[in-house]
Formats: structure tokens, C-alpha cells, sequence
């Protein structure tokens, strides 16, 4: 078994709350205004800077959403500090957050690096997966 291997939260407090009651609520505000227009969607593509810049649209893409339907979630983002010419994957087991931690499946992880990214993203869209600007991760589980 693999120890544990946190991803924390690096712009917790500077792109947007460090606080959990602060960031709930902050999140259920944009939530509420936000219309289901295109649910529910097999994918969605939600910007990740700042909340205070981006928190609006980011509810309306995850509004789009029906949870009960998700049964994984992958996380897709760009490198902003290095060329990569495939997909990255964290070698985390948790991933951090304000609100909670998130355990990453990593059986479903390490299965991807063999896979083209072509072959990956079409993966996705067949399994019904949820797509989020991020960091690449797969949960198992969300609490």
C-alpha cells in the first residue's frame, strides 16, 4: 500500500478563501444564481482563476452538472510553469482543499499512464466523467 500524499491547496488565500465557512458560502451564493440550462452535461469546462474574478461563471458550467449521476470526476488543466507535450498526473493521493480533502482514486490514475491523450479525453466522454479546469486527478468518492 502507498503512503499518503497530499495535494495542497497552493492559492488557498491569496486566488480565493482559506476559510471553509467563508468559501461554502461564497460558493452557495454563486450556486443559487446560477440556471441549469444544459443539464445534465457529460462534460463541462469551468475557469479556475480567482474566485473573485471567475466564481460566477465557474457555478453556472458546474450547475450543469447532476451529481447523482457522476459516478467519477477528472480534473484537466494546463501547466502553467512548464512545456508538457501530453497530460501530467499527480502522484497525490489527497487532494486538499478548504472545505475538505478529497481521496484521489489512484488505481484509475496509474491506469492513464499508458493511454494516448487522444484515447483518454474520448474515454471520458464515453464513461460520462466530468471534466474541470484543474489539476489532473481522478476521485473515487466525493463526501
Amino acid at each position: 500500500m502507498e503512503g499518503k500524499v497530499s495535494r495542497r491547496p497552493l492559492h488557498a488565500g491569496s486566488w480565493y478563501t482559506d476559510s471553509a465557512s467563508q468559501l461554502n458560502k461564497e460558493l452557495e451564493s454563486w450556486l443559487e444564481k446560477a440556471q441549469p440550462v444544459h443539464a445534465p452535461a457529460r462534460a463541462i469546462i469551468a475557469p479556475h482563476a480567482g474566485y473573485t474574478y471567475c466564481g460566477a461563471c465557474g457555478a453556472h458550467a458546474y450547475k450543469q452538472i447532476e451529481p447523482a449521476e457522476v459516478k467519477r470526476i477528472f480534473i484537466l488543466g494546463p501547466s502553467h510553469h512548464a512545456y508538457l507535450p501530453g497530460c501530467a498526473l499527480s502522484t497525490a493521493t489527497h487532494y486538499n482543499t478548504p472545505l475538505y480533502n478529497l481521496k484521489i482514486d489512484s488505481e484509475s490514475r496509474d491506469g492513464f499512464f499508458t493511454v494516448p491523450v487522444e484515447r483518454f479525453i474520448s474515454t471520458l466522454f464515453m464513461w460520462r466523467m466530468v471534466c474541470v479546469c484543474g489539476v489532473c486527478v481522478c476521485f473515487k468518492s466525493l463526501p
